[in-house]
């Protein structure tokens, strides 16, 4: 019996796509996007969830880890560590979630991040330990 062996499929992250965010912004070190929330998303005092939160800080964190102006360059991330603080209460609406590179090696990077409610109201920040693989790994 023969064996087909066929390239892996090109990586790609269905979790943004599945939430209809909206990428603003994506450039060497940096990127940003926003997203409306759902009421999907709020816990029992109509806020958004901690948890909402948490998650799309991790994604913008990661985008920017691996982020570069050159999209053949850009790196999958994989998140070694996160931290979240959250500022102020997210009332439901449009939020924008922006992130940096501040440092790091070839194979380690360090972001730091911020989510802004549609009045451009503080709501958390956060900050991440991340992995980058080789590009088109």
């Amino acid at each position: 019996m023969d064996t087909v062996i066929t390239a892996p499929p090109k990586r790609r992250n269905p979790y943004p796509e599945s939430l209809d965010v909206e990428r603003l912004h994506q450039g060497d070190g940096s990127a940003s996007f926003a997203y409306l929330s759902r009421p999907t998303d709020l816990n029992g005092v109509g806020a958004v969830h901690g948890g909402v939160l948490a998650g799309l800080m991790d994604l913008v964190l990661a985008m920017a880890a691996g982020s570069h102006t050159d999209p053949g360059q850009r790196r999958f991330s994989i998140t070694l560590s996160m931290t979240i603080n959250f500022v102020a209460a997210a009332t439901p609406g449009r939020f924008v979630y922006a992130a940096e590179r501040i440092g790091g090696g070839l194979s380690t990077v360090f972001c730091e991040g911020r989510i802004e409610d549609a009045a451009g109201n503080l709501c958390a920040t956060g900050s991440g330990t991340f992995k980058l693989l080789s590009p088109g790994k």
